[in-house]
C-alpha cells in the first residue's frame, strides 16, 4: 500500500503536467470616444472589439470616458487599445492625471496600440507624440481619395510581420501620408505603401515631390518598458474589416501585450500561401418551388408521418390529393422533425369566407421552432390590426406590404431564420433574426425576433389550427410543398 501511495504522489506532477492550459486572455481596454466626425469611432470601435474577440485570444471592454481615469483604472489591463481623437477640442482633453496614467502604464512594461487616426490627438501634449511615434499634425499629415493600395512588409523577420507574405492588398482605404516623425531610430517601420501623388489630382496643400513616396503603415516602438504598436489602415468600418487590416492589427496587439505572437496567419496572407480555392457544396435546385437536393421534405403529400399533435398523439390533419388538410379542431400540426437557423418553404391555401371579418377568416400561423409565428390569414381586402395581417411576425412586426393573393388561389411563403446565438446558460446573446418573402414579395427584412425561451434549441415546425375559443368559425386550411434546409 505505502509503495502504491508513493508511486501516484511521485506521478501526480507528471499527470498533471500533461494536461495543457490554454494561455490567459489578455486583458484590453479599449478606450474610444470623442466627438464624432469624420472618424465615427461609434461604428469603428465594435468592430475592433470583435476582432480581437474573435482570435479567442482577448478579453476586451471598452470605456468611453478617460477624462479623469488613474493609475487604478488601468492596474487590471494588460493591453490598452487607443481609438480617440479630441477633435483640437479642450473639452475632451484627458486631463494630466489621466495622461500621466496611461504614460506610467505603458512605461511599466504593458502594451499600447495606437490605432489610426488616434495619431492626431492631443496636439498640446509633446510625450502624447514620443509614444506616437508618429501623429497627424497641421502641414503634417495627409492623404488621396480613399482606394485600394498595397502594404509591404519591410521586416519580415518582426513578430508581428512574420511569416506574412510580402505584399498585402489593402482595398478602399486611406493611406496617411507626410505625418510628424520622431527622430529616427526611436521607432521601427513594419510595413510601408506607395502613396502615389497623381491620385491627389493636383490638390493637396502639402509637399507631394515626385511621382510618390512610401509611407510607413504599420511601426513599433518601445515606451519605457513597455511596447507600443501603431498602424494607421483602417479609416472605416469596412477598412476595419479586411484580412489584411484584422491580422495585422490583432497580431499587433497580442505582440504589444506579451512581446511574442501566437496568433495564425490564413492561408491567404501567409507567405507562399495561396487563396484557399474552397468550394462549394453542390445543391440541385428544384424546379420552380421544389425543394433543392439538400431539402429536409417534411410533407410529401402521400400521408401525414413526421406530424404529431402537441401531445404527441396522431395530427389531426389528414393527406388527400397530395395536401395537407386541417379542419378547426384538427388541432395544432407539429413536426417530428426539429431544426434551428433553417431556410423553410410552404404553400397554404385559404378558403373563401365572405361571411366573417379580420381574424375571424381564414386564419394559421407558421411557427418556427413552435415559437415565433408568421401570421397565415385572408388578407385580401381583409383589413385588421397590423401585426397580426398575413406577413406578419405576429405580435411583432407588421409587414412591409400586403402581397396577399385572393383566398382559394395557392400563396406561398420562404422564410429565412437564424436562431439567436446562446450561452451555455441559455441566455440569448446575439439575437434571431427573420427574412420572409410572401408570394415571392419581401415582407420582412431580417428582423430581429423577441427572444422566448427555447429558442436556444431545436424546435419543430408547428401549423396552427385556429380554434379553441367561443364562435370559432368552422375552417379547412391547406398546406403543400413543405421543406427546409438547414443553416446550421
Amino acid at each position: 500500500m505505502y509503495r502504491t501511495l508513493t508511486a501516484l504522489l511521485l506521478a501526480a506532477p507528471l499527470l498533471c503536467a500533461q494536461t495543457p492550459t490554454a494561455p490567459a486572455k489578455i486583458k484590453t481596454l479599449l478606450i474610444t470616444g470623442g466627438p464624432v466626425g469624420g472618424h465615427d469611432w461609434q461604428r469603428v470601435s465594435p468592430q475592433l472589439k470583435k476582432a480581437l474577440e474573435e482570435t479567442g485570444r482577448f478579453d476586451v471592454r471598452v470605456t468611453e470616458e478617460f477624462r479623469g481615469a488613474s493609475a487604478e483604472t488601468l492596474k487590471s489591463y494588460d493591453l490598452v487599445v487607443l481609438n480617440y481623437y479630441d477633435g483640437r477640442n479642450k473639452e475632451y482633453a484627458w486631463g494630466e492625471q489621466a495622461q500621466n496614467a496611461l504614460l506610467d502604464y505603458v512605461k511599466s512594461g504593458k502594451g499600447l496600440v495606437m490605432y489610426h487616426f488616434s495619431t492626431a490627438s492631443f496636439q498640446e501634449w509633446p510625450e502624447y507624440e514620443k509614444l506616437s511615434g508618429a501623429n497627424w499634425r497641421p502641414n503634417n499629415g495627409h492623404h488621396s481619395a480613399a482606394h485600394d493600395y498595397t502594404v509591404v512588409i519591410t521586416d519580415a523577420d518582426h513578430p508581428i510581420t512574420k511569416g506574412l507574405r510580402k505584399k498585402l492588398r489593402q482595398p478602399a482605404d486611406e493611406l496617411y501620408a507626410n505625418l510628424k516623425w520622431q527622430p529616427e531610430g526611436s521607432y521601427h517601420v513594419l510595413a510601408t505603401a506607395w502613396d502615389e501623388h497623381k491620385l491627389y489630382e493636383g490638390k493637396a496643400k502639402q509637399p507631394t515631390p515626385g511621382d510618390g513616396l512610401n509611407q510607413p503603415m504599420l511601426w513599433t516602438l518601445n515606451y519605457g518598458q513597455g511596447r507600443v504598436f501603431a498602424t494607421v489602415l483602417g479609416h472605416d468600418p469596412a477598412a476595419v474589416k479586411t484580412d489584411t487590416f484584422v491580422v495585422t492589427f490583432t497580431r499587433g496587439a497580442e505582440w504589444a501585450a506579451t512581446g511574442a505572437v501566437t496568433l495564425p496567419i490564413p492561408a491567404a496572407l501567409a507567405e507562399g500561401g495561396k487563396r484557399e480555392d474552397v468550394q462549394p457544396r453542390e445543391v440541385t435546385p428544384g424546379v420552380g418551388a421544389a425543394p433543392a437536393s439538400d431539402a429536409v421534405i417534411l410533407f410529401d403529400g402521400k400521408s401525414m408521418a413526421g406530424w404529431l399533435k402537441p401531445n404527441g398523439s396522431p395530427s389531426g390533419c389528414q393527406a388527400a390529393n397530395g395536401e395537407m388538410v386541417c379542419r378547426t379542431g384538427s388541432g395544432d400540426a407539429v413536426t417530428e422533425k426539429k431544426f434551428k437557423s433553417a431556410q423553410l418553404h410552404l404553400e397554404f391555401f385559404i378558403p373563401s369566407m365572405p361571411q366573417q371579418n379580420g381574424q375571424l377568416k381564414g386564419n394559421s400561423g407558421v411557427y418556427i421552432q413552435g415559437i415565433t409565428e408568421v401570421q397565415v390569414l385572408d388578407g385580401y381586402k381583409n383589413p385588421t390590426y397590423a401585426t397580426g395581417v398575413v406577413g406578419a411576425i405576429y405580435n411583432q412586426y407588421p409587414p412591409a406590404v400586403n402581397a396577399s393573393r385572393k383566398p382559394e388561389e395557392w400563396s406561398s411563403y420562404d422564410i429565412v431564420y437564424h436562431a439567436p446565438v446562446c450561452n451555455q446558460r441559455g441566455q440569448e446573446l446575439t439575437p434571431g433574426t427573420m427574412t420572409v418573402f410572401l408570394n415571392g414579395v419581401l415582407v420582412q427584412d431580417h428582423k430581429e425576433v423577441r427572444f422566448r425561451k427555447g429558442m436556444c434549441e431545436a424546435g419543430p415546425l408547428l401549423l396552427q389550427d385556429h380554434s379553441g375559443f367561443p364562435g370559432a368559425p368552422d375552417t379547412t386550411m391547406k398546406f403543400r410543398n413543405v421543406w427546409y434546409r438547414p443553416l446550421d
